[in-house]
């Protein structure tokens, strides 16, 4: 039992290491600055993202809503540079606008109904 509880907790991380050694030895350039900084630019929108879930989740409550209110934010954004040819701080402006309305009316939906 003790074995399992071992292999439950700390699994992932022995299998985390192993695939970086791996990638290491396989593939030329995977350790090096470039490479780090190319992955967490990669994983720098889904982890914001997973850190608005976890602060739903403390909280005790459960949305599955923010994949498609990020998707419409981010469509916006493509809108509002290619279409109305406005520069990054307005998209960024307008997906603020869009997050935070969505998630009043879904916060208020949540409450009052």
């Amino acid at each position: 039992m003790m074995l399992r509880d071992h292999a439950i907790r700390y699994g992932f991380i022995v299998l985390l290491f192993g695939l970086i050694a791996y990638f290491a030895v396989a593939a030329d350039g995977f350790v090096s600055p470039q490479s780090a900084v190319f992955i967490f630019q990669s994983v720098a929108i889904t982890g914001v993202l997973a850190l608005g879930v976890t602060a739903t989740l403390v909280v005790g409550g459960f949305d599955l809503s923010i994949g498609s209110v990020a998707t419409s934010a981010m469509m916006a954004a493509a809108y509002v540079m290619v279409v109305l040819e406005q520069n990054a701080v307005v998209a960024v402006v307008v997906c603020l606008l869009i997050g935070a309305v969505v998630g009043l009316i879904n916060g208020w939906l949540i409450v009052y109904m």
